[in-house]
């Protein structure tokens, strides 16, 4: 009776925590498994003879090829060989293995070694310090070219002389300048200096962004793109600049994905269902195997690159990078895939905005107490203008939240407020419109605008606004501004 089971060995040695080389009868180096691919970075093995790599072995006349050419070994034997790692030679222990390949005899060369690996570990550890150390010294430079760039900037969009032309221009120079700052972070957060700044965010915002940022690319490889928001979603706490790396992560992982593909199609559909937020990315590309789901948010666990065998650029990261990012924010990544019919990724975050305001409050922020203030906001928005309610109260300060621009003067014209937090772009009315006649009331409110785009301020009110606020901000922000407005010590 014919055995019904067969097994690869390149699946067995994948499965094998440790470096494993394939060496056939002529003393071939046939191939080698994903352990043995970091050993040895990026030098091509396969295809070389095994002296190259295990030069004494011969000399000591234990070769467990040769002996097989008069004695078949059944059993696995362990032994110590030197072997020539980055040009230098190394004593390590090793287990043989022989298999029988059809007529062929193959023999697994097992590294036991637990020092090499470690000390191999150890040379990357020291190489990403490094890359980590010239990274965080590149991002703090660009910081502060970019500081100078967005100053200029923004001192020329508060002339009144300038043309409606020069206006688009700046504020062009600034969402570049803004762009660049994105980038500069993921540089701080490969160096581990950029700490999670959570602040209050619309996902599709940041699909938004991703997605102009992602474009030109697409275009230039014939794929086609798709944006659809099926829901009005609501701000959540997060850190924008990581979610869109995870983001940037999946879209390029999909854009590779359909580099062979006759039908090039990405779909990117945010909805929102119970109490939480989706994300879904669908390419046409050449989709996951089966045996590969599982392992795909593995750290260097890469059909691409060296690792990989591929010329498509690839360090098995990405993914596991976006899965960590996600999982910081307490949410999760699905995928489901068919071969040749290609894959959907589903990021999943909790809408928990309210119990974030009231937690991050209570933990941090314990220098600010707005006790005996009364503030004013004015927001069209009504979940959000309730987050900042929350925020607010949280610290002692007493709120009033309206949504219109005539609600906010009505209640002006009968009470007092000590600050008032006005939008920018209300249903009613324009910002101006309000402080057009804030500015002759006896007891006149201090001012913080908040904006969602960078604003050219009207020089007419620019000594009755403390704060401009742009959004997204985080509690920091928002609480620095009011303490700094109120002239709180």
């Amino acid at each position: 009776m014919e055995n019904p089971v067969t097994l690869e060995y390149t699946a067995l040695i994948d499965c094998i925590q440790a470096p494993v080389f394939v060496i056939d009868s002529s003393k071939t180096i046939i191939d080698i498994n994903n352990y043995a691919k970091r050993l040895f970075h990026s030098i091509d093995i396969i295809g070389k003879s095994c002296n190259n790599f295990f030069p004494e072995c011969e000399k000591e006349s234990n070769c467990p090829i040769d002996a097989a050419d008069y004695r078949i070994s059944t059993e696995c034997q362990r032994c110590k060989q030197l072997m020539v790692l980055d040009t230098v030679k190394e004593q390590v222990d090793f287990s043989i293995v022989p298999v029988q390949n059809g007529h062929d005899m193959l023999f697994l060369h097992i590294l036991t070694d637990n020092d090499i690996q470690n000390r191999q570990n150890l040379v990357v550890l020291e190489k990403n310090m490094t890359i980590s150390t010239l990274a965080s010294g590149i991002a703090h430079e660009f910081n502060n070219m970019n500081a100078g760039i967005q100053g200029i900037a923004e001192l020329l969009l508060s002339q009144e002389d300038l043309s409606s032309a020069g206006v688009k221009d700046l504020k062009t120079i600034l969402k570049i300048v803004k762009r660049a700052t994105h980038l500069i972070d993921q540089l701080s957060m490969l160096a581990h200096r950029k700490p999670s700044k959570q602040m209050l965010v619309n996902i599709e915002d940041i699909v938004n962004d991703c997605i102009s940022i992602i474009k030109p690319q697409f275009m230039d490889a014939g794929i086609a793109i798709e944006v659809i928001h099926k829901d009005k979603l609501p701000e959540l706490f997060l850190d924008a600049n990581k979610v869109t790396l995870a983001l940037m992560n999946i879209l390029l992982n999909a854009r590779d994905a359909m580099i062979g593909s006759q039908q090039k199609k990405l779909t990117v559909i945010s909805y929102q269902g119970d109490n939480n937020v989706y994300v879904t990315i669908k390419d046409t590309g050449c989709g996951i195997k089966a045996e590969y789901i599982q392992r795909i948010f593995e750290p260097f666990f890469t059909t691409k690159g060296p690792l990989g065998h591929s010329n498509i650029p690839g360090t098995g990261l990405g993914l596991s990078v976006a899965l960590g990012i996600i999982e910081e924010h307490a949410g999760t990544i699905t995928v489901e895939s068919t071969v040749g019919q290609g894959a959907e990724f589903t990021i999943q975050l909790p809408v928990n905005t309210d119990d974030r305001v009231a937690s991050e409050v209570a933990i941090n922020y314990s220098e600010y107490d707005f006790s005996g203030k009364k503030i004013l906001i004015v927001e069209d928005d009504p979940e959000f203008g309730t987050i900042l309610q929350r925020a607010l109260a949280a610290k002692n300060a007493q709120v009033v939240l309206f949504g219109t621009g005539a609600e906010a003067l009505n209640y002006l014209d009968n009470g007092t407020v000590d600050l008032a937090l006005l939008d920018v772009h209300l249903p009613d009315m324009m910002v101006w419109d309000i402080l057009k006649q804030v500015q002759y009331m006896n007891n006149r409110p201090n001012v913080i605008i908040v904006s969602g785009n960078y604003l050219a301020m009207n020089n007419n009110y620019v000594g009755l606004v403390d704060y401009v606020l742009l959004k997204p901000f985080d509690l920091e922000e928002l609480f620095s501004a009011i303490k700094s407005s109120l002239s709180i010590q």
